[in-house]
């Protein structure tokens, strides 16, 4: 049965709002000419592709979670990290845990996991790569940072966000010191700050989406945004309102931390309102391609600005970010192919289901000398 009568009238029911959605009716039409024009200011032409940095690296990840009859749930973390001349090196994390009821919890503890893995995984190997090479890694910095500034509700891993901060702040500092490029590239961004900033009243929100904008008034063309510097945009207030006092940082926000953790933490939150801004951009580096997002650490293209120096954000010249717009130009290879590298890491480091329940879970039954079986609504879905 495909239930398509009764999804014709679901549409039925919903034209209007679905007319809104799509932005068909006049009060939205109206908000896209405005943040059309606004958008018409900000937008740069592609300068001449070109590869700044000679030697590249590319870094992605992924990951598999299940949930065991035995009330256990097992996560195996994969990361790998790929350069010129066929550089290589894997890295892996498996972790059983227990207590996990919600599924927000799995996913906040597997988002993080796997940030964490990211990011630790070019500091394994920061001896591996040159002075003035650019590393490039899947997905937005400046979402890393935010999400990463309340604990998870897992116990025993309430501290896991401290952990990728802490490895972040290092990161950004190894960079800075070295000349090496750190770039984070979303290939799809549902985000709003481009438009919130453009939008001319910054009292109230906009309902449009970054990438819808982009859609709307840019299909067709090449090009990217002018750069737009993120500082506190995304910062939960409980976190501006205790800069400097790191202590009721943690008891506001990491509550569940041991207190031997406590001057990890506190340790880790005296660095929150120094971290450097994030500068991002969207490009289009084709016609009809998808638009990327970019992000790249205020400190490693000139400008000494830190998140709590830009309250929400502000524009920045153009001439920042030229090199990095020039390397994701030259190292775009298509509709599929966002940038090269990052699409060869992402097909190699990609866990299959069919290696996770084959494979992974033959090897950790027999390494433990256990019979694993999957919980009923686990197996629903693997088998």
């Amino acid at each position: 049965m495909k239930f398509i009568g009764e999804f014709v009238d679901e549409l039925d029911r919903k034209r209007d709002q679905l007319s809104r959605l799509f932005g068909l009716d006049e009060k939205v039409q109206e908000e896209v000419e405005l943040l059309g024009a606004e958008l018409e200011r900000r937008w740069r032409l592609l300068p001449e592709p070109k590869n700044v940095y000679e030697t590249e690296f590319s870094v992605d990840s992924s990951s598999a979670y299940r949930s065991l009859s035995n009330g256990l749930d097992f996560l195996i973390v994969r990361a790998l990290m790929l350069g010129t001349g066929g550089y290589r090196r894997p890295l892996l994390r498996f972790e059983a845990v227990k207590g996990i009821s919600e599924y927000s919890v799995a996913s906040d503890f597997e988002r993080v996991m796997r940030e964490l893995l990211e990011v630790q995984i070019v500091l394994d190997n920061i001896e591996d790569i040159p002075d003035d090479s650019v590393v490039l890694i899947d997905g937005n910095l400046y979402g890393r940072y935010t999400h990463a500034l309340r604990e998870i509700g897992l116990a025993g891993w309430h501290h896991l966000p401290l952990e990728l901060l802490y490895a972040m702040w290092t990161l950004y500092e190894e960079c800075a010191e070295r000349g090496i490029m750190l770039v984070g590239v979303s290939k799809f961004s549902k985000t709003r700050a481009l438009t919130s900033a453009l939008l001319p009243d910054r009292s109230r929100e906009t309902r449009f989406l970054d990438v819808e904008l982009l859609y709307r008034k840019k299909t067709g063309e090449t090009g990217y945004t002018e750069p737009l510097m993120l500082g506190e945009y995304g910062v939960d207030p409980r976190v501006k309102n205790t800069y400097g006092a790191s202590g009721r940082m943690r008891e506001r926000l990491f509550r569940g931390v041991p207190e031997r953790l406590y001057g990890f933490a506190e340790e880790v939150l005296e660095k929150v309102p120094s971290f450097p801004a994030i500068v991002m951009f969207h490009i289009i580096p084709r016609e009809n391609a998808q638009p990327m997002r970019v992000d790249v650490p205020a400190s490693l293209i000139g400008l000494d600005k830190k998140i709590s120096d830009v309250s929400p954000f502000e524009f920045v010249d153009w001439r920042h970010a030229e090199g990095v717009v020039r390397q994701m130009a030259a190292a775009f290879g298509g509709r599929d192919v966002y940038n090269a590298l990052l699409y060869i890491v992402d097909k190699e480091v990609r866990l299959s289901a069919k290696a996770v329940d084959t494979v992974y879970k033959s090897v950790l039954g027999s390494e433990l000398g256990v019979h694993i079986e999957y919980d009923r609504s686990t197996r629903r879905f693997t088998y």
